[in-house]
């Protein structure tokens, strides 16, 4: 559905993008964009919304140039990140602003909406504005919902957020990507807590993608090897505790080779994604 072939960006002298080949081709996933500040996921996501221009390389929807296309445009929504800082339609009071979303997208559930925003106690007669940091959030990931867009973009849905607000929102959003199921992307910090949402991670480092699959597929690589040590594998990381050895590797375990660390009383565990981002982030450059 979205794909991006050699895609570069820079600001000034400083390369932040380089190279950048994806493809979203998963039309019902949920893919989190994840990355230490700074390595482009905002970039990445406001160029596929054609927030950002001015880039080399392409970015296509289904076989068309997103880059100035109005049309394709109108399947795409973008919220969160700074993008109310800049936008004359967050300057006004909320009921404008679902208003605004009415008029520009057809798919756009007003009712939805305003029945999400009560449930937050967030009155739309209230200048955006005017609201805290985290229900500004709730507002922009309320209109992302209610907008149903075929590719739905969350740059950091829980900035501001309580583990309460946390919860409910993707609570809402888990409902209503089943009602209606569409493509998200979304950015966040919290990995932990978002890991079992995701159908589908990208992960980026150094200018560059470092992974890009499903979560499944991922999963089924992270291991925590303990008391063993495998060789021919990727070790993310290995750390020497007394006489034992503790390896963090990102790589296939045949069946064979599973039996064989424990025969030799090594201990074989599950990695979670947020601890393998930690791993592969830390890691010297590649």
């Amino acid at each position: 559905m979205i794909k991006l072939e050699n895609v570069s960006k820079t600001y000034g002298k400083q390369l932040v993008l380089d190279g950048v080949d994806l493809d979203f081709k998963n039309t019902e996933g949920v893919y989190g964009i994840l990355g230490r500040n700074g390595v482009g996921k905002t970039t990445l996501m406001k160029m596929i919304f054609n927030m950002i221009t001015h880039y080399e390389g392409d970015i296509e929807m289904n076989g068309e140039n997103v880059k100035n296309n109005t049309e394709a445009l109108k399947h795409i929504v973008y919220v969160g990140g700074e993008v109310n800082k800049y936008n004359g339609l967050f300057q006004g009071k909320i009921k404008d602003l679902l208003k605004a979303y009415a008029n520009m997208y057809e798919s756009f559930d007003r009712e939805y909406a305003e029945r999400m925003l009560e449930s937050f106690d967030i009155k739309i007669k209230n200048k955006f504005s005017k609201l805290s940091t985290g229900n500004k959030t709730l507002v922009q990931n309320t209109i992302g919902l209610a907008t149903r867009a075929p590719i739905t973009i969350l740059d950091e849905p829980t900035n501001g957020l309580d583990s309460v607000n946390r919860q409910n929102f993707f609570q809402f959003m888990m409902e209503d990507y089943a009602a209606h199921p569409r493509l998200f992307m979304l950015s966040t910090h919290l990995i932990q807590e978002v890991e079992h949402y995701l159908t589908d991670v990208v992960i980026l480092k150094n200018t560059r993608v470092l992974i890009d699959d499903t979560l499944e597929n991922i999963q089924a690589k992270s291991h925590v090897i303990t008391n063993y040590a495998v060789k021919d594998k990727q070790i993310i990381r290995e750390n020497a505790l007394g006489t034992r050895v503790e390896q963090v590797i990102y790589d296939e375990l045949s069946e064979e080779e599973i039996e064989e660390i424990k025969m030799n009383g090594g201990e074989l565990k599950p990695l979670d994604l947020q601890n393998l981002f930690n791993a592969l982030v830390e890691q010297s450059a590649h």
